[in-house]
């Protein structure tokens, strides 16, 4: 076993992956006495909090990853983020859900608002590096943590934090000593919720939106196949442009389509525009005779969106571990050995695929977060 035990500054803690959980781990040790980094291995933070960055206007305010919070059955991130004044964070109700049903909400600005919030307030420290994806991790002699980069830097810490989806843990970090056989075969075997997924939006510029039309219709939509990759569509138009906004300039305005997709299925896997045209026909072709009648011009209507964004999740290497999955994987369910910590308590796994309460969802990524955060205040107290 190689042993990097040397002189070299000692980090309290380093923290893998800046999505949600990871964000929310730096933000507590923020405002500690700890020292700590967080390595960040794509050129961005969010994980799989997204919108379309090269866009100008409205669409800049579209998600293209996580979007939905549910207050009344997520407490914890209401509390933590959503509902914090220091962030500053608003939400308003999904369009077209009946509030006292599901509460489906969304977040102003889009969901990785969170992170952007976060992250504006960890900037000062300078602690956050991205591009820094790690290839190995091992204990040393002297029971700290060794954490090696793809470029050859050994970075030393007493704890280290791993909030990377655990397949891809499994797939990208090799372990000195190895991790058990059950932690392994866990992670080796955790889905990790949108890794297969594909968003597309289309965008009506300057209408309002029409979802109000067609939400009965979203139902049929339901059986991805070939040239019909979508299994879900919602209206995903950014609070700029609903009613309730306070935002008068029509130019401003936008409507906007959301599918989820199997891009695997479209005509051309690879050729955005292919799948954006698929994913309205097939809405089209699942319009009911009565929407028809009423609208005669919808399915025209449909057909003619005036841009498109497509996200394709599976291309993402450190989120996903299959670039062209022909399947919809299930939901996370709960496992207890990802949430176990390894090394007599110095290497701690965050994420939300490690919450067992919400996995794969943003409140699991919180809750994941807090645990770990309950785990570092007794290890750093000692």
């Amino acid at each position: 076993m190689k042993d990097d035990s040397s002189p070299t500054p000692l980090i309290d803690v380093i923290i893998v992956g800046g999505g949600l959980s990871g964000l929310m781990i730096a933000r507590y040790l923020k405002n500690s006495t700890a020292s700590w980094k967080l390595l960040e291995a794509s050129s961005r933070i969010g994980g799989r909090l997204q919108n379309d960055v090269g866009s100008d206007g409205p669409s800049r305010n579209i998600d293209l990853g996580g979007a939905w919070v549910w207050p009344r059955h997520q407490r914890t991130i209401m509390a933590a983020l959503v509902d914090s004044p220091l962030l500053g964070i608003k939400t308003f109700l999904q369009p077209g859900d009946d509030y006292r049903a599901s509460e489906t909400t969304r977040i102003v600005g889009g969901a990785v608002e969170l992170a952007i919030k976060i992250y504006e307030e960890l900037q000062v420290t300078n602690n956050v590096q991205l591009k820094c994806p790690v290839v190995a991790i091992r204990k040393n002699s002297d029971r700290s943590i060794a954490v090696e980069l793809k470029s050859g830097e050994v970075i030393r810490c007493r704890h280290a934090v791993l909030a990377v989806p655990p397949r891809i843990l499994s797939e990208k970090v090799s372990f000195d000593p190895d991790l058990p056989n059950a932690k392994m075969a866990a992670m080796s075997q955790s889905e990790t919720w949108m890794a297969g997924v594909t968003k597309v939006a289309l965008v009506y510029k300057g209408s309002p939106s029409f979802w109000p039309l067609i939400v009965s219709e979203a139902d049929n939509i339901v059986s991805p196949r070939k040239r019909r990759p979508a299994f879900q569509v919602y209206d995903g138009s950014p609070f700029s442009s609903l009613p309730s906004s306070t935002n008068t300039e029509n130019d401003d305005k936008v409507s906007v389509l959301t599918f989820f997709t199997l891009a695997s299925l479209s005509n051309d896997t690879n050729d955005d525009d292919r799948l954006a045209n698929d994913c309205a026909e097939q809405l089209c072709d699942s319009l009911s005779t009565e929407a028809i009648r009423k609208v005669p011009v919808l399915d025209k209507y449909i057909r003619s969106f005036d841009e498109f964004h497509v996200k394709r999740w599976p291309q993402e290497a450190y989120i996903s571990h299959n670039t062209n999955p022909m399947t919809i994987t299930p939901h996370p369910q709960p496992i207890p050995e990802l949430a176990k910590s390894e090394w007599d308590g110095t290497l701690l796994f965050a994420g939300t695929e490690t919450d067992q309460r919400s996995p794969g969802v943003m409140e699991g990524a919180v809750g994941a977060a807090f645990r770990v955060i309950s785990e570092l205040k007794q290890k750093l107290s000692q």
